[in-house]
């Protein structure tokens, strides 16, 4: 059974979202303090005003003097009242700014920190922790104001309602702030126990998380439908469902036994100091507005130390969700985040040395000691079989990941001497998986990069990468939507015609380097060969790397590169490589062998 403890200390937490609040807005920041003696009159007064009615008629007191009283009090309360609904209503909407705030702070990290860090699963687990600790009414962010403001509040109340009670009797006092504190240490463990065990059903909550989202997709919904998949996807759910279920009754169970000594704790508080007070009034003649002055401050003032146990239980909590929030903030960065070298003004060369690269948690590189130079304006194939390492080396190539050892040059200066950021401005990738965003067609080839898109470029953009005739020809043009599943006027474009957008999109950017990995991997041979020449003709004098499973495609390059296990084992021109004999010959036989089987079963057919 997993269990940790919070890396940082409860005070540092504490001091850290107050200054984010005070830094957010001081104004607000000061009603937290001006609300605890508001609260603490208001109070006070219901009190008073109980015993000041049954004092004026024990003492007999004409109705003008009763009405004087109740009206006095009562006017004190109601403007205690409005200043306490003023203020909850201000710190009401300060809680979801600050609340906003801290979601922003996780995005900005969320989308500028390491991409690989948002790949490995301690990463993805410390932001799923840190992100449940905003964007709900229960979240951390949203209600540490108001727990601090009602923890001033209560020290107040105690600090006010101890001082009269012990003139009366110091047993009243020392009984309700022991049973109180003894409490606050059984609430305490339900956080504590709640945050030791956190990651045990985290993975639960991320598996159904997946599955519902994957459970409405449009383009899973047809495998699961034709390939019998529903039973087995419900049959998961509910087994992973259950799973976490069962950790929910475990966290129940343990709060159920915190309860029962609660209870008893009450049941304690209650008898000694009502015991008290019996034997107040028979033993020493309290009068009956005393009485109801004593009785109403007993009550209050275990109110006071209830709301403190609370206070410091939730306090606590807001302790363990910052912590959580820090984790995940102060994930380091291996990229150089800071200020860079000037980017190179044309192409570039790119070299590898003794590169390796090894995923968090595996046993084995994925990379093995990788070296060689791609020339500036060179065009290089990266061929091979599944699992070989390519979108490996790319994603190293593109900066998105950071060599476990080895280094990786861009006209003879290391990647990590350029600011990582400006360092994606250099490459047009196209990568396999192509993922567009449910905005306009020209927002989405622009990348949103623009406040003001330039239309003509995207246009220009289109036209290259052969997509312009569809785009014209629909109602809104370039500024149609896309993803139909979220805007009802939205279009959904195909496979080929995503790719295209795809190009179009790393047209636009126009970096000093183009790179494709196998974004037309779905088409047939001739289409692909087709797209791949397009790909040839724009690529003019940039440095251009493709990748293909399908050699025939690549064969226009430079040089190709065999990978194979993480390691380059052949490289030359198509004919050399053919000439070699080795392991691409052999792969290209086979392929070529299918093709012309296919071509001339095709053939008899007809």
């Amino acid at each position: 059974m997993n269990s940790k403890k919070s890396p940082y200390p409860f005070l540092s937490n504490l001091k850290i979202a107050f200054a984010e609040m005070w830094k957010q807005q001081k104004k607000m920041t000061l009603f937290l303090f001006l609300r605890a003696p508001v609260l603490v009159l208001l109070s006070f007064l219901g009190v008073y005003l109980s015993k000041e009615v049954v004092r004026v008629v024990t003492e007999g007191c004409t109705p003008e003097q009763l009405l004087l009283t109740i009206g006095t009090i009562s006017l004190g309360l109601i403007v205690c009242g409005v200043c306490n609904q003023y203020l909850s209503a201000a710190l009401t909407q300060f809680a979801m700014a600050n609340d906003l705030h801290w979601e922003i702070v996780l995005l900005d990290k969320t989308v500028t920190m390491d991409y690989e860090n948002l790949e490995n699963p301690e990463g993805l687990t410390k932001l799923s922790k840190a992100l449940n600790n905003t964007g709900s009414d229960q979240s951390i962010s949203r209600i540490v104001s108001d727990t601090i403001s009602s923890f001033l509040a209560n020290i107040a109340g105690i600090l006010s309602y101890a001082g009269i009670l012990t003139m009366l009797s110091p047993w009243i006092t020392l009984t309700v702030i022991a049973t109180t504190i003894a409490g606050f240490f059984l609430l305490k463990l339900i956080g504590k126990w709640s945050y030791e065990h956190r990651d045990c059903w985290k993975t639960y909550d991320r598996k159904l998380s997946y599955l519902q989202t994957n459970s409405g997709d449009f383009q899973r919904a047809k495998d699961m439908r034709l390939y019998r998949m529903t039973h087995w996807f419900l049959d998961i759910f509910a087994q992973t469902l259950a799973d976490r279920m069962a950790w929910h009754k475990k966290e129940q169970a343990f709060g159920f036994k915190v309860d029962l000594g609660m209870a008893a704790l009450s049941f304690l508080r209650e008898g000694i100091t009502y015991g008290v007070l019996v034997f107040l009034i028979f033993g020493r003649g309290m009068s009956a507005d005393e009485f109801v002055l004593y009785f109403g401050l007993i009550g209050g003032f275990a109110t006071w130390l209830l709301g403190l146990a609370n206070n410091l239980e939730t306090l606590n909590r807001v302790h363990l969700g910052f912590s959580e929030i820090r984790e995940f903030l102060d994930i380091p960065n291996r990229q150089n985040h800071g200020k860079g070298i000037p980017l190179p003004t044309d192409t570039f060369s790119i070299e590898f040395q003794n590169v390796c690269y090894r995923y968090a948690k595996n046993e084995t590189d994925t990379i093995h000691n990788l070296s060689f130079r791609i020339e500036k304006g060179e065009k290089i194939a990266i061929v091979g079989l599944n699992g070989a390492g390519k979108t490996t080396l790319i994603k190293l190539m593109c900066g998105l990941y950071t060599p476990t050892s080895g280094r990786i040059l861009i006209n003879g200066k290391p990647v990590s001497d350029y600011n990582i950021t400006d360092y994606y401005s250099l490459f047009s990738v196209v990568f396999q998986e192509i993922h567009m965003l449910p905005v306009s067609i020209a927002r989405n080839i622009s990348s949103q990069a623009d406040e003001q898109v330039d239309e003509a470029r995207v246009i220009d953009a289109l036209k290259l990468a052969g997509l312009w005739k569809k785009v014209s020809s629909l109602p809104n043009g370039i500024h149609t939507k896309l993803i139909k599943s979220v805007y009802e006027d939205a279009v959904d474009f195909s496979g080929g015609e995503m790719q295209k957008l795809a190009l179009a999109r790393a047209l636009y950017k126009n970096g000093k380097a183009l790179i494709l990995d196998e974004p037309t991997a779905a088409l047939d041979p001739i289409a692909e060969s087709r797209i791949y020449e397009e790909y040839n003709r724009m690529a003019q004098h940039h440095t251009s790397v493709f990748i293909s499973h399908r050699l025939a495609s690549t064969r226009f390059c430079d040089r190709i590169f065999f990978l194979e296990h993480g390691k380059i084992i052949e490289t030359g021109t198509h004919d050399q490589l053919l000439k070699q004999g080795g392991k691409y010959a052999e792969m290209f036989a086979m392929q070529s062998h299918y093709y012309r089987e296919d071509v001339s079963r095709n053939g008899l057919e007809e």
